[in-house]
């Protein structure tokens, strides 16, 4: 591209976020064959820059850096650049965020890297000003640095490089041999240790939903009746619930808080947050019968439908923190723009409820000075203020709810974040899994038929003959799948089953596993690589820490415990006991770390299979997350018997038929 040109070659992509850069006046280019030579040919360096689309310090990077003239001046002159759009391409991401982790001790989005025209890395950062500020480098000296090394100084840069290749090597694991059965305990048990007790969470300043976390102390505590695990979850939640993390007027919660009150978020809102909250707010009001816990499912249903539901029914990926160039200012309130809306009664009622300050409720951080600016966060559930107040809580909460969709209809009318309307695979798997957990626990019709909308999108748009793709944008698939794609869409299929009982879920569940295990098992050394075979990839990378969200390793094994549990298929329990084996060391070290893996040991050790015969359609009450049901015929592929009748397994041994849905309750009990 000359400079000054109005595009760059990333107009021909179809990535929301590759597109946000593509009249920068840097010279970007996708991963891929023509980057890679140009460095070659060129002799120089790799800058590649990996971030998605609702980032907020991606914005700000690009907005600093990535469209200063000067900076794509010198960016050009001396780099080729490569743009990546992590959400597209996660075998990438997670490969050099794991280099940036090792070379660094952090990561994060903006993450930028420096690397040979082979793609080894020697440099890496994550956001990076125009000019160096607090010590921090920034692009004007950095890039003129890198410059005379490439040029002056190469046997540091292959220094580096080499010691990096070794950092690589490091990744390899050998197996050991280990017992898994004890391990979700001993998770537990950390994430006491890890547990903050007066807000909930387990991540000190800034706290991640982990929903996933969630899932597992409930799931223990309905096996083990441990009550602290128990109400570790129940107060982690309430405190997501009333927080500023939840968004009160639109539904749905933001990505992480930047505080330990749950308070202050970071505004972006992903699909996959909406999916894991869900599970864990179904699952806790299954336990409990909160109705805080159904209005907060259900509200995020309701923004789910409105802002992230294609017409076709594919589920968007996510909404930007930042609208009109400013990070949450769609989500704020001033109080003077509160006053203007409400009564003076109202107001007095509101300012009390959601803690909204004349000053603003959050300081300014940089200036730590009052912001002038308002989150919505409840300092009590609406039923315990009205109660406190010697109010009708039934009343006070049909008022919180109209007050609430008035000022909905207000910020309706405000500019909008951007949204990234690409569907994934993987994060569409986890929320019809959701949306089918949401109508086993709360009943939600409008849950499955979103989900079943979304199912059926994915068969159309992205399975093409034999293949499944990882991405779909504006009528275009982008790259095959990954171990996640595999995982979390056989997990909604295995949960559709559940509800519906239509062997043709629970065939896809098992082609989709088959079709992992060929693509994506290491067969020598156990465990399952993030993607397939790629010449541009230094390497394959198996990943088992479960993060923002499940990792694919996880996701398999939960699927697999499921399947094994149903079928008693050899193959599986090989490929479980593999992938155990591969990461024995780690999961020894640090369960904590991998809370869904240890869900799907429990769903390996305390998995109950209820054989339906007949035509019975059997309607399961109560929390059973360890519950499977099969039709008798989809196990044999026999005929539908004329009666219907029940027989429960556990532990490897069956209870005699049972006609009646009373006695399975009760058994299960």
């Amino acid at each position: 591209m000359n400079e000054g040109a109005s595009v760059n070659r990333l107009v021909k992509e179809s990535s929301p976020y590759l597109l946000q850069h593509a009249h920068d006046p840097v010279d970007w280019y996708p991963w891929g064959e023509e980057a890679f030579e140009t460095a070659k040919r060129l002799d120089r360096p790799i800058f590649l820059s990996i971030g998605y689309s609702s980032c907020h310090w991606c914005h700000v990077m690009a907005q600093e850096s990535f469209r200063d003239p000067e900076v794509a001046r010198l960016m050009n002159e001396t780099f080729v650049n490569v743009k990546v759009d992590r959400e597209e391409r996660p075998e990438v991401d997670s490969l050099y965020m794991k280099v940036c982790q090792m070379m660094t001790g952090g990561g994060g989005w903006p993450l930028n890297l420096l690397l040979t025209p082979d793609r080894v890395p020697f440099w890496a950062g994550t956001y990076l000003p125009r000019t160096g500020r607090h010590g921090m480098p920034g692009m004007m000296d950095l890039v003129p640095a890198v410059r005379k090394s490439w040029q002056q100084g190469r046997n540091d840069i292959q220094e580096v490089s080499m010691k990096v290749l070794e950092l690589l090597d490091s990744f390899e694991r050998d197996p050991q041999e280990g017992d898994v059965s004890g391990l979700p305990e001993r998770a537990v048990e950390r994430l006491k240790e890890d547990y903050e007790p007066r807000y909930g969470g387990f991540d000190g300043e800034r706290k991640f939903p982990s929903p996933h976390k969630l899932l597992l102390l409930m799931r223990l505590w309905r096996e083990h009746r441990d009550q602290k695990a128990l109400d570790m979850a129940v107060h982690t939640l309430d405190n997501m619930v009333r927080g500023g993390i939840r968004d009160h007027v639109g539904g749905g919660f933001h990505r992480y808080s930047t505080d330990p009150r749950w308070h202050l978020p970071h505004f972006e809102k992903m699909l996959y947050d909406q999916a894991l909250v869900l599970m864990a707010l179904s699952e806790a009001f299954s336990i409990t019968g909160r109705p805080e816990y159904r209005q907060a499912a259900e509200e995020l249903i309701d923004y789910v439908q409105e802002r992230l539901v294609s017409p076709e029914g594919g589920l968007y990926s996510s909404e930007d923190a930042d609208a009109a160039g400013e990070e949450g200012s769609f989500y704020i309130w001033r109080y003077k723009e509160l006053e203007s809306l409400l009564s003076p009664q109202d107001m007095a009622t509101f300012k009390e409820l959601y803690d909204v300050w004349d000053s603003g409720n959050y300081r300014d951080e940089a200036t730590r000075l009052r912001s002038g600016k308002n989150v919505l966060h409840l300092t009590s559930t609406v039923a315990d203020h009205a109660k406190s107040k010697g109010h009708d809580p039934q009343a006070l909460m049909e008022w919180d709810v109209r007050t609430r969709r008035r000022l909905k209809e207000v910020r309706d009318s405000r500019p909008r974040p951007a949204r990234d309307d690409k569907v994934l695979t993987d994060w569409n798997g986890l929320m019809i899994a959701a949306l089918c957990l949401a109508h086993r626990y709360l009943g939600s019709e409008r849950a499955l038929g979103l989900a079943k909308g979304a199912l059926g999108f994915l068969e159309v748009h992205m399975m093409k003959d034999g293949e499944l793709y990882h991405s779909y944008r504006q009528g275009e698939v982008g790259t095959l799948s990954y171990l996640d794609d595999h995982a979390f869409l056989a997990w909604a299929y295995l949960e559709m089953y559940q509800l519906t009982l239509q062997p043709r879920h629970l065939e896809k569940a098992l082609g989709l596993m088959e079709r992992t295990i060929s693509l994506f098992v290491d067969r020598e050394d156990g465990g399952f690589y993030l993607s397939r075979e790629d010449p541009h990839l230094l390497m394959r990378i198996k990943d088992l820490y479960d993060g923002a969200m499940p990792s694919g390793n996880s996701g398999a094994y939960y699927v697999l415990a499921c399947l094994s549990a149903l079928f008693k298929d050899a193959r599986y329990v090989e490929v479980m006991e593999g992938l155990e084996k591969h990461f024995m060391r780690e999961l020894l070290v640090i369960p904590s770390a991998h809370s869904m893996f240890m869900c799907g040991v429990l769903m390996k050790e305390e998995s109950r299979t209820l054989e339906v015969f007949g035509g019975g359609d059997p309607n399961i009450e109560g929390y059973h997350p360890h519950l499977l049901l099969i039709r008798a015929e989809h196990m044999e592929k026999g005929a539908i018997s004329s009666r219907t009748f029940y027989r429960l397994c556990l532990k490897g041994r069956c209870l005699p038929e049972m006609e009646d849905l009373t006695e399975v309750m009760r058994s299960l009990q």
